[in-house]
């Protein structure tokens, strides 16, 4: 398991260079996830809808932990940029799919 999740696994240790995590497994991930959620909306696919909503909440949670931890290791002003974004980023996560989570309830 460590050879296939090294990378994850260092990030969560926050042991993984931080602009890795920040920029790969968080954004890069992030719009990957956002882009087959459009597709399915496009397609009103309301399954698809849900399981790629909660996986990205789930991820949401695991890389933003990471991207904190990893802050720690990053120059003084990057770990600062880092951890302010971290909160915005999860308090538009949690605006963003919260909202998306109760169209599909009312669909």
């Amino acid at each position: 398991m460590a050879v296939a999740f090294g990378p994850q696994i260092a990030a969560w240790r926050g042991e993984a260079p931080l602009v890795h995590v920040f920029w790969g497994q968080g954004v890069f991930l992030s719009v990957a996830l956002i882009l087959v959620y459009v597709d399915a909306l496009y397609r009103r696919d309301q399954v698809t809808q849900q399981v790629i909503l909660t996986l990205f909440q789930l991820y949401s949670m695991w890389v933003l932990v990471a991207i904190w931890r990893c802050a720690a290791n990053a120059k003084p002003a990057w770990g600062v940029i880092a951890r302010l974004l971290t909160i915005a980023w999860a308090a538009n996560t949690m605006l963003v799919a919260g909202f998306l989570q109760l169209d599909l309830i009312f669909r």
